[in-house]
């Protein structure tokens, strides 16, 4: 039994003639007769009577119509629920950014998508930059937004904004009205930093790299997971960190004082990241917003 032959007895029950029923389904009257003939003998009753007026259904006709009606109403209900799943699946734009892109970058574009337009459905995983990217690589996020060099053939690398680490420490801190330190004063104090594989660190890694130093010539007190923790540890006076002066909201300007390192290039970019074939429509619509803000006005 499939579901054909269920559809046209169900159409030969409210036709009543297999001509008419033909037509309606685009079959031969032949092939209607058929099916009919193989439901009846699969229930091994008679379905209808056979008159001058047509094909009308018996008893045992109406309770296998009833089934039967019920049983395709059921298919056509799950066939259109599985659309609905497979468009808002299809709309969905999962995406990796890193933790300080996330926290303070990231919103800022979300909330410019248009709120007229339906709503697209958008998942954002937070990691550290190098787990972001292998992600996109491995095509188990659609994009990603990273704040660590990276490079791979089959991906762009775009960059959006640019950061310039700072020396952040609270406003009552001795550096507070200093607008710089050089290394050896940063070398004295208690540092806090972010995990390995963080882009923050890995910044301050090569920015140390390149006038010769290392973390290891650093006083590390604490090594924290994310951006939120390390501000909390400065505000308690646990030590300073290397940090992007835009995770400073405008709330806490008040408390956080940033200063430059005398020796140190502490530039990077912030990038989207993708498979050269993206053509997710809400992945573009929202790299262009990445890309039209006023950041300078918005994170200044």
């Amino acid at each position: 039994m499939n579901e054909q032959i269920w559809r046209t007895f169900k159409t030969v029950g409210e036709y009543r003639t297999v001509s008419r029923a033909a037509r309606h389904l685009n079959l031969s009257q032949a092939a209607v007769s058929q099916h009919i003939h193989r439901l009846e003998s699969d229930y091994g009753v008679p379905l209808f009577v056979r008159t001058s007026q047509g094909m009308v259904l018996n008893d045992a006709g109406e309770i296998a119509y009833r089934d039967i009606a019920n049983l395709l109403a059921i298919l056509d209900q799950s066939r259109q629920r599985i659309r609905e799943h497979q468009d808002r699946t299809a709309s969905r734009l999962t995406m990796g950014a890193s933790l300080t892109i996330a926290e303070y970058v990231l919103p800022h574009a979300l909330t410019a998508i248009d709120p007229q337009s339906q709503d697209p459905n958008i998942v954002v995983r937070m990691a550290n930059s190098h787990d972001v990217f292998d992600q996109v690589v491995e095509r188990d996020i659609d994009m990603g937004l990273v704040e660590a060099p990276v490079a791979h053939p089959e991906i762009a690398v775009r960059p959006f904004l640019e950061d310039r680490l700072k020396v952040v420490v609270t406003h009552n801190h001795p550096w507070a009205n200093r607008s710089e330190v050089t290394l050896d004063e940063l070398s004295m104090v208690p540092l806090i930093v972010r995990e390995p594989g963080s882009g923050t660190r890995l910044v301050l890694e090569e920015a140390l790299r390149q006038v010769g130093s290392s973390l290891n010539q650093l006083n590390i007190r604490f090594v924290l997971g994310t951006t939120q923790a390390i501000k909390a540890m400065i505000a308690r006076g646990m030590g300073v960190s290397v940090l992007s002066p835009y995770c400073i909201l405008p709330g806490e300007k008040e408390l956080f004082h940033v200063l430059a390192v005398r020796e140190m290039a502490l530039t990077r970019n912030f990038s989207v990241v993708h498979h050269h074939d993206l053509a997710h429509t809400v992945a573009q619509r929202l790299i262009r917003i990445l890309f039209n803000l006023d950041w300078a006005g918005i994170l200044g």
